[in-house]
């Protein structure tokens, strides 16, 4: 199994100048397109995503016939989803859905994709997710796209470069929300594990709680024998931001020897900061008593991210 989720230097140059899969990059760098592309590189086979406010908009992968799209179905529920899935079906689209899978997740395979494909499959998905997905019980999903968007910054603080880190082939207890590398005068430093919580609940609940997830980090930072990969997975994730001209590309992309170190940080906005101000003694007790190299930010509508991480 392949523990890295860079995609290979072939896949992702497709994207580019007016290769086959141009017309993607195209319409995620416009100006609020509202799209995040991540890679999937430990998919068999590799593949890209791209996601509107944390769901998912297009799954690509490579394909012996050219390239595979996918969307999913299932940000629409009955009459909704069959109404999506003509749409899909209709020329000039003309997706698969003849099967089980497919009616969840409706596929195209081409060799080249262009502009009208792309904006047609944009607007009927974002109208979908826009629909279906409630703003206040995904908060925190929107709350991560934000945090990804605009924690970029690698001359002084944190360039986060993935979100819904999951580790493959082994079971571990916590799976961070977002993976960063932290700059200090322009030079990476060290990679950071970070769990946004957005909610009361979510914090003192027993399986997903504060305490639960910096015993969880800290265990895979101590235990796991997968950190080289991780090191040279952001050297290689970061690089290929910068060679597609997107999300803020660093000028420095960090080689895996210079990252020295983990560390953790929890991120707290909306009621999860009411509740760690109320138990704030107690949680700052647990992390010295088991001397965890940790920081706990808070995200209010008053406090900017430049603020939020400013040394």
């Amino acid at each position: 199994m392949d523990d890295n989720r860079a995609v290979s230097k072939t896949f992702w140059e497709a994207f580019l100048g007016t290769g086959a899969l141009s017309p993607f990059l195209a319409k995620i760098q416009e100006n609020n397109s509202g799209l995040q592309l991540r890679f999937r590189g430990n998919n068999t086979p590799e593949a890209v995503k791209v996601y509107y406010n944390n769901h998912m908009v297009w799954k690509i992968s490579r394909h012996t016939r050219g390239y595979k799209v996918e969307v999913s179905a299932n940000h629409a529920k009955g009459p909704r989803k069959e109404e999506l899935l003509e749409q899909l079906r209709q020329k000039p689209l003309g997706f698969i859905t003849d099967s089980m899978h497919s009616q969840s997740y409706p596929y195209v395979i081409k060799k080249t994709f262009d502009d009208h494909f792309v904006e047609l499959t944009y607007n009927m998905m974002v109208n979908v997710i826009k629909e279906f997905f409630d703003a206040a019980k995904y908060q925190e999903k929107r709350i991560q796209q934000q945090l990804f968007e605009e924690l970029t910054d690698s001359q002084d603080g944190l360039y986060v470069y993935d979100l819904e880190f999951k580790q493959r082939g082994c079971k571990f207890e916590n799976e961070p929300d977002m993976l960063a590398v932290r700059y200090l005068r322009g030079k990476p430093q060290s990679i950071v594990l970070i769990e946004v919580k957005s909610k009361w609940k979510a914090c003192e609940d027993e399986t997903s709680g504060l305490t639960k997830h910096l015993d969880g980090m800290n265990r895979y930072i101590n235990e796991s024998p997968y950190l080289n990969n991780r090191k040279q997975e952001a050297h290689d994730v970061i690089s290929a931001y910068k060679g597609m001209k997107l999300h803020n590309p660093p000028m420095n992309v960090p080689d895996p020897e210079e990252l020295k170190s983990f560390e953790m940080m929890i991120i707290l906005s909306n009621t999860a900061v009411d509740y760690y101000k109320d138990h704030e003694d107690i949680i700052q007790n647990y992390i010295q008593e088991k001397k965890y190299n940790c920081k706990i930010m808070e995200w209010t509508d008053v406090k900017t991210l430049k603020q939020l991480f400013e040394n």
